[in-house]
């Protein structure tokens, strides 16, 4: 087993880090609402997500923990109080 990350996810990560928050957010809901993505589409989520936790913006009120497991709603955000909040 490889011990490597994704090549995918590490040049998405270092990419996403670059765009704004609003750019970002409209790219997370283009993924939730567009069935398109295939299956890499967790891993540009994952990206999307990891970009604007190192922004700063607080992602608690779309992720919870169940039975040990966080859970992150695929719902569309918006920002408020910069918290994403399901839109």
């Amino acid at each position: 087993m490889s011990t490597s990350t994704n090549p995918l996810a590490s040049h998405l990560s270092e990419q996403f880090n670059r765009y704004s928050i609003h750019e970002l957010i409209s790219i997370n809901n283009d993924i939730v609402e567009n069935k398109i993505w295939g299956a890499q589409r967790p891993i540009f989520r994952n990206a999307v997500l990891t970009a604007l936790a190192k922004k700063g913006i607080d992602l608690s009120p779309i992720i919870s923990k169940e039975d040990g497991f966080s859970v992150i709603q695929i719902v569309k955000v918006k920002l408020e109080n910069n918290s994403l909040i399901p839109a």
